[in-house]
């Protein structure tokens, strides 16, 4: 593993820090790129993302924090010492999404608009950033032999690289996310989808790091990260087969080739993806 990869002086450059900066340049590029056919200004999208790059840092570790209140309640000191590590991807999430759709509205853009261009760029930033944590050592799994099992730093047995099996079900979902795109049936169908696959995978890949990195939550023999997922899932996916039972059965917009809009479709289309 390689948590620094390398020092200006005595100041430490962490693997993390600079994977998570090329997950979120990428992801914001890609959603520059895509703006105008949603009708948002990319300068407004640029000032979303960072304003929502720091909600996410923010929102991910309050989370963390949360999580282990006894230990920081111990030593308070700590809770600003986030190059200890201490983040929740689910914090990250809501922190940043939740700030940069705040953006959005004050700058009186559609919201469903703006959550749905992000969607896509939120699972280029997620590959990213679970990248970094391998190469961190942090989030790994239970024991696992090899060849699939990998060896971290300070642990006998190799254990499952749940790093990895998140970056490629990242990569899986937005894949999924960009075919979508291309023929929305409705406004927020994106982000919902987003939220839907996320919280599938989560759950499944949490019973790899049960044990090792996730705590049972005491319900269910679920653990906190699970709970979540169920109730994310059940909210996403109530909402999202309501709207695809209500819609008109239009493609409200399509994309062509060099990523601009065209006009929107007025004849019945089959969806591209259906619960």
């Amino acid at each position: 593993m390689f948590p620094i990869l390398f020092k200006v002086g005595n100041f430490p450059i962490h693997a993390w820090g600079v994977l998570l900066m090329i997950g979120f340049l990428l992801g914001t590029w890609r959603a520059a790129r895509h703006a105008p056919r949603y009708g948002i200004a990319p300068e407004d999208l640029w000032d979303a993302a960072l304003f929502g790059l720091f909600g996410g840092v923010i929102g991910g570790r309050l989370a963390y924090v949360a999580q282990n209140l006894p230990e920081y309640t111990a030593n308070p000191g700590q809770i600003f010492a986030m190059w200890n590590g201490g983040m929740t991807s689910f914090g990250g999430l809501i922190g940043g999404v939740g700030v940069g759709l705040l953006v959005m509205h004050l700058r009186k853009r559609n919201l469903l608009d703006s959550a749905d261009l992000a969607a896509p760029s939120l699972a280029i930033g997620y590959f990213w950033g679970r990248i970094g944590c391998f190469l961190n050592g942090c989030c790994f799994g239970g024991a696992c032999p090899e060849p699939l099992g990998v060896q971290f730093p300070g642990f006998a047995n190799t254990v499952h690289a749940t790093q990895l099996y998140s970056a490629f079900a990242a990569a899986v979902i937005f894949g999924i996310l960009v075919l979508v795109e291309k023929r929305r049936q409705f406004r927020g169908q994106v982000i919902l989808l987003f939220a839907l696959l996320y919280s599938l995978y989560r759950f499944v890949v949490e019973y790899f790091r049960e044990g090792a990195t996730a705590d049972l939550s005491g319900i269910a023999s679920l653990t906190s990260a699970q709970v979540a997922c169920v109730a994310i899932s059940a909210l996403a996916g109530a909402y999202y087969l309501y709207r695809m039972g209500n819609k008109d059965g239009h493609v409200i917009e399509s994309v062509t080739e060099n990523g601009n809009a065209s006009p929107a479709r007025t004849h019945e289309t089959p969806p591209l993806f259906k619960l």
